[in-house]
């Protein structure tokens, strides 16, 4: 089983998962719908096979090249006729954090001292909150509290919202803040860290999810976009 990931909350991180991992990502930020059609044609010739499943970023982001790439999304999965589930863009990052820096994070099913690895040296006994953070321009970030549930799944404990850089370091003294948004204003978020999308990481979190759905759990796998604010269109 092979899934196609599309998040264009950023740069556009296209990649198939499967035997063989294929990754392409384009470095332009602001032309997303030029580039997502080329990219993904590239990878499943590659692959030689079109994917099982798609998962896609939900952002927060940018009006124009959030939208490209869950339009792309959703296209493709009604022309191969396969599923589709919506993952928070900032939960991917925070997810993909939490591989890195095992012990950190407030797990919400355990204590503060319980580690989050099999070696207990890795863990912090009061681990920092991990807040993912991503550009949202005008000065301000996207940001949300990411917590581990298990190896491969994560909860949001506050946010996405959107704020200054300042007040988000003045709402979390002593944060682990990751993401583009947390490089960007790493003099002001301290210790801020980029994280890139991983697509291994999306798939793992889109299979942690179905699983508690096939369980009985009910959980909002859409692939609507998550704005937070109006988009920079205006009239001429």
């Amino acid at each position: 089983m092979s899934t196609l990931t599309i998040d264009t909350s950023t740069v556009s991180v296209i990649a198939l998962v499967g035997e063989k991992t294929i990754v392409r990502r384009s470095p332009d930020s602001r032309h997303h719908a030029e580039t997502l059609a080329p990219l993904v044609d590239e990878i499943v010739t590659e692959a030689g096979e079109t994917p099982d499943l798609i998962v896609a970023g939900t952002g927060p982001a940018a009006f124009t090249g959030l939208r490209a790439g869950l339009v792309t999304a959703r296209v493709l999965a009604r022309s191969w006729n396969i599923p589709i589930v919506g993952i928070g863009s900032l939960e991917i990052i925070g997810r993909a954090a939490l591989d890195h820096a095992p012990g950190v994070g407030r797990d919400v099913h355990g204590d503060a001292d319980t580690p989050q690895t099999d070696n207990a040296t890795d863990a912090l006994h009061d681990p920092a909150p991990v807040i993912a953070v991503g550009d949202a321009r005008r000065k301000e970030v996207y940001a949300a509290e990411i917590a581990p549930m298990g190896n491969d799944d994560v909860t949001v404990t506050w946010g996405p919202e959107v704020l200054s850089p300042q007040a988000l370091a003045d709402k979390y003294p002593g944060a682990r803040f990751v993401g583009p948004g947390a490089e960007l204003y790493s003099d002001i978020l301290p210790g801020g860290l980029d994280q890139v999308i991983e697509p291994v990481v999306m798939e793992r979190l889109a299979k942690a999810r179905l699983a508690r759905v096939d369980a009985g759990e009910e959980l909002d796998l859409g692939t609507e976009p998550k704005y937070l604010r109006r988009p920079d269109i205006h009239d001429a």
